[in-house]
């Protein structure tokens, strides 16, 4: 067992699964298990997403386990799993069931689509979770859940609505404001194309809003799920664009350009930018000297945020003191420039971590760290992404496209400015005292 230091700062495929289920509002999932695969349900319901229903007070709950023990896992436990995944089928408003097992039940070779396919009266979709995808990380398992999605789900073909796309890959960690106005901003860019959304992967819609993908002119491809989305556009005979994470400005505008050059929207989405930058950075001229410009930050956060953090801090004249990526090199390169340190899932409490946690900032941006007392007390934190333990969303508060580049904006700005108005009560403070 690796040591609390050495323990990679991450989450395991299995919370990747749970939050494509999250996102999914009548889908549950079994997984072959002891009792913890129920307690990292913890990690999203009621702690990262304030409207989750992962859990449910009448017991019910979207995430359940088959609670194997060690003797259990090596003999034919088939039956009681049938037993339970009837049982979740009786439960009214099932639109689909995952069924999923962690290494140990998995290694005992038990064959679960088998297992789904002849359960008795089971008529909803089912589907097995490959467990080896669960040995990655959370973004491996997000993945996984929406690629078992495309490539198994009974969906119809379906006449092709014009000028739609389905957006196949979007990370909908959660349920609350700022996930709502991503969804919003995404579809207000696709708008400006003149293009209309036919369905998102995923955006905390029903299980079959999914099979509204298959109407779709165009699959719009985003980087947490692209075998699903290249599955997709098999199926339903679109062409796929593959594009980045719409996360800042320049990303925002590359996103735009991808799609209008598969869309044959060129002339649109120059018009678009052209008059979208002029809104945004019109109330940034005076701002940017003023708290950002010659400012250090922090990032913390999955690798397509944090390359898109990049270009944010770049925009706005800040100097970076480092990047913790909480995602496996391979998801997605940052181009941090000479002398920034990037550290890829570093241990919990490694000796680099700490080292780049010492590093001067004037503020930090990004998912909560689980060690957050590393953390100097004084510099104010910026929460983005998962998880985000302490900062919540009831308003709509995007932080993907135009507006949201305006929006993180605006709360770093509070940030900055809470800490020079508290050092200059600090510096005021002490010459009081001094003369007095």
């Amino acid at each position: 067992m690796a040591r609390s230091d050495q323990a990679p700062l991450n989450h395991s495929a299995l919370i990747g699964a749970y939050l494509a289920v999250n996102a999914i509002s009548d889908a549950y999932m079994l997984v072959d298990s002891t009792d913890c695969s129920l307690y990292k349900a913890q990690y999203i319901h009621g702690r990262h997403d304030w409207n989750s229903t992962l859990l449910r007070c009448d017991g019910r709950h979207r995430i359940s386990f088959s609670n194997v023990c060690v003797q259990g896992a090596v003999q034919n436990h088939e039956r009681p799993l049938r037993a339970r995944v009837n049982a979740i089928a009786d439960i009214p408003g099932v639109g689909a069931i995952f069924v999923a097992a962690m290494p140990l039940c998995s290694l005992t070779c038990v064959d679960y689509g088998r297992m789904l396919r002849e359960t008795r009266g089971l008529s909803l979709p089912s589907f097995e979770v490959p467990a080896e995808s669960l040995s990655g990380d959370w973004l491996d398992g997000y993945a996984t859940l929406l690629e078992t999605i495309a490539r198994r789900a009974d969906f119809a073909p379906a006449r092709k609505t014009p000028g739609s796309v389905a957006l196949i890959g979007h990370m909908m960690d959660r349920n609350e404001g700022d996930q709502r106005g991503n969804l919003e901003e995404i579809e207000r860019l696709l708008g400006l194309l003149g293009l209309s959304v036919a369905s998102t992967w995923l955006d905390g819609g029903a299980y079959s809003s999914l099979a509204e993908a298959m109407r779709a002119e165009l699959i719009v491809s985003l980087p947490y799920a692209r075998a699903a989305a290249r599955a997709v556009a098999a199926r339903g005979g679109a062409p796929l664009v593959e594009t980045c994470l719409p996360f800042g400005m320049e990303s925002t505008e590359r996103f735009l350009r991808d799609v209008a050059s598969a869309a044959g929207r060129v002339k649109e989405c120059e018009v678009a930018i052209a008059q979208e930058r002029r809104r945004v950075t019109r109330g940034l001229r005076w701002l940017l000297p003023h708290l950002f410009v010659g400012r250090r930050a922090a990032f913390v956060g999955d690798p397509h945020l944090a390359a898109g953090f990049a270009q944010i801090a770049a925009d706005l004249g800040l100097r970076m003191s480092g990047y913790v990526v909480t995602g496996r090199r391979r998801h997605a390169e940052v181009s941090a420039g000479d002398g920034v340190p990037v550290l890829y899932e570093p241990g919990a409490a490694s000796e680099e971590l700490l080292r780049l946690l010492s590093r001067p900032a004037d503020v930090l941006v990004g998912a909560t760290i689980p060690m957050g007392e590393l953390y100097d007390e004084g510099v104010p934190v910026v929460e983005v992404g998962f998880p985000s333990y302490w900062q919540h969303a009831l308003s709509r508060r995007p932080y993907l496209g135009y507006e949201g580049f305006l929006s993180v904006v605006d709360r770093m700005a509070d940030a900055l400015a809470g800490r020079i108005r508290a050092s200059s009560v600090e510096r005021i403070t002490a010459k009081s005292a001094r003369l007095a």
